[in-house]
């Protein structure tokens, strides 16, 4: 449970005793940088509850975003389930920047879709830049981030870039930022809009090399010596076969200079993962999938990149 103080006072969320000092700076009681990572345990939840008990609200500004199909009865009943979109995790935002990114670091992400990641970041002192193509996006990110600060929930002032990260992370600096986090379109398993940039409406063919690309900048950007963490899901073809995304993601890495360092397994809740299971089960043997690859890789030497964190 949070503590009283925490309680009373939420801008202490992200200033809570990192405990015991010889062990790893979480900041979050319970929560510990194991390769399952579990949202569904008490720990997890109780401090998500009290992330969304500060307003935090990563469906504005999508409301413009398809995903299940609406067009019949069983598709309408899955949107019902939570507006048919899906959410960042605060926590899994919270803990990676405590395990990751130095105090007060620059944050750079490519995708960066609703406030949550921006928001968490601001409130810990990091300075954030994301990039998005929906202007409604941005403006609704921007709008959340007027509200935290006149609340005094910033420590920092996160940044909202519209643009295509393609086009705009080009001409940002080499070796400007301290750590990328982000969560990339899972192909066109939501569609975000119909803009030709946008990687979610293009074929897998033209999904994989704007993505490339992407990654590859991003890694140039990133300062030596410092670690970089997507959030990424399988997606399967029109056929049923699982594209690969996953391994996209670590080969393009790989290939910018940024080595596989950390692999985990985020455990989400159930969802609409049991009202999918049965028919899917029943025609094509496809599990029931309710979780994410955490992928953590580190431009230069891990020892130098922990080195770098000022924290312990």
């Amino acid at each position: 449970m949070l503590s009283d103080a925490v309680a009373a006072d939420p801008r202490q969320l992200a200033l809570l005793d990192p405990g015991p000092p010889t062990g790893p700076r979480p900041g979050l009681p319970g929560i510990l940088p194991f390769s399952v990572l579990r949202t569904d345990l008490g720990p997890w939840r109780d401090r998500r509850r009290a992330w969304e008990d500060l307003g935090l609200n990563s469906r504005r500004g999508r409301e413009h975003v398809t995903t299940y199909a609406t067009d019949n009865a069983f598709g309408r009943k899955l949107a019902a389930v939570n507006d048919g979109l899906s959410t960042f995790d605060p926590v899994l935002a919270e803990a990676s920047y405590a395990w990751y990114c130095p105090d007060g670091g620059k944050i750079l992400d490519p995708f960066a879709g609703g406030s949550v990641r921006g928001l968490v970041a601001a409130n810990a002192g990091h300075h954030y830049t994301g990039i998005d193509l929906s202007p409604s996006q941005v403006d609704a990110n921007e709008e959340a981030a007027a509200t935290w600060r006149d609340r005094d929930l910033l420590a920092a002032e996160p940044q909202w870039i519209l643009g295509d990260s393609a086009d705009e992370i080009p001409q940002l600096a080499s070796g400007a930022y301290d750590y990328i986090f982000t969560c990339p379109p899972y192909h066109d398993l939501e569609r975000y809009s119909d803009h030709p940039a946008d990687l979610s409406a293009m074929r897998w063919s033209e999904f994989a090399e704007a993505y490339r690309t992407i990654i590859a900048e991003s890694v140039r950007c990133l300062a030596q010596n410092r670690f970089a963490t997507w959030v990424v899901g399988e997606v399967r073809n029109s056929t049923g076969y699982l594209r690969g995304l996953v391994q996209l993601t670590i080969a393009a890495h790989e290939a910018a200079g940024a080595r596989l360092y950390n692999d985990a397994i985020l455990v989400n809740t159930l969802g609409t993962t049991p009202m999918r299971l049965g028919a899917q089960w029943s025609a094509s043997r496809k599990h029931g999938r309710h979780h994410q690859y955490v992928l953590t890789f580190v431009k230069g030497n891990p020892r130098k990149a922990t080195a770098a964190l000022t924290h312990p």
